[in-house]
């Protein structure tokens, strides 16, 4: 018997693998086909050694399939299943919206497509329909380009087609983009540490600070004291990681 499995749990204690193996053992599998990503086959992999290791019969077989199109094993594997299907997909979409755009002459699309921690499918689409401007993720972290530049960037284009009369336009971006901005990943990291424990922002906000924004005649309300207001996470973060958290919308 052969049982296909979509696998999204990733193995990672000793007790798990050894219910995996118990559970093979005793329904008797002969064939696990794990179907994913890159995170699903490296798992099927240390899973597949792990049998082998302790004797279970059960053979495990990764199916790549990814619209990412960052799972690839050349020959055997020049791309992962669903990357084309999902572009072409895309490009039809991006497409209409281009047409679109070109027909009202008054606003610019912004597409944001599949893609957190690659660009592929955001540079096969722009490849097909050609859009106005393509930001890729690993071009940004490559060139150390802070959101400060990315804006300047684009604001710079749109000005210069407007000077030609197309106030019209089609932006793609990858939705993992913020990921590749070095300066957001600092952000994310010290705000993961500081604001782990809901009152930790409130011990380290200064008396002014804290004056500011509750007076000693008013009431504290404990959920109210928990939440972190923008005046109370500025007050923790770092001099470059309070810039970078004041030039957000």
């Amino acid at each position: 018997m052969v049982r296909i499995e979509l696998a999204h749990t990733n193995r990672e204690s000793e007790q798990q693998f050894q219910d995996s193996v118990a559970v093979c053992n005793a329904i008797g599998l002969d064939g696990l086909v794990i179907i994913g990503g890159d995170d699903s086959n490296t798992n099927g992999a240390v899973l597949a050694e792990y049998f082998k290791t302790h004797g279970c019969k059960t053979k495990v077989v990764g199916a790549p399939k990814t619209i990412d199109g960052d799972l690839k094993c050349p020959p055997f594997i020049p791309i992962s299943f669903g990357f084309d299907t999902a572009c072409k997909t895309y490009a039809t979409l991006v497409g209409n919206v281009a047409v679109d755009a070109l027909s009202a002459q008054k606003y610019y699309h912004l597409v944001r497509l599949m893609g957190r921690s690659a660009s592929n499918i955001a540079l096969e689409v722009a490849l097909i329909t050609r859009p106005n401007a393509c930001l890729l993720g690993e071009e940004v972290s490559r060139d150390k380009r802070s959101l400060r530049d990315i804006t300047l960037d684009l604001a710079d284009m749109i000005e210069e087609r407007s000077a030609d009369g197309k106030d019209y336009g089609v932006i793609i971006l990858p939705e993992g983009l913020i990921e590749f901005i070095p300066e957001f990943n600092s952000l994310i990291s010290e705000l993961n540490d500081k604001l782990a424990d809901p009152g930790a922002q409130a011990t380290e906000v200064s008396k002014e600070n804290e004056n500011a924004w509750r007076t000693p005649a008013q009431p504290v309300d404990p959920v109210q004291e928990a939440q972190a207001t923008e005046e109370s996470v500025l007050a923790v973060l770092s001099k470059e990681n309070a810039d970078c958290f004041r030039y957000l919308p």
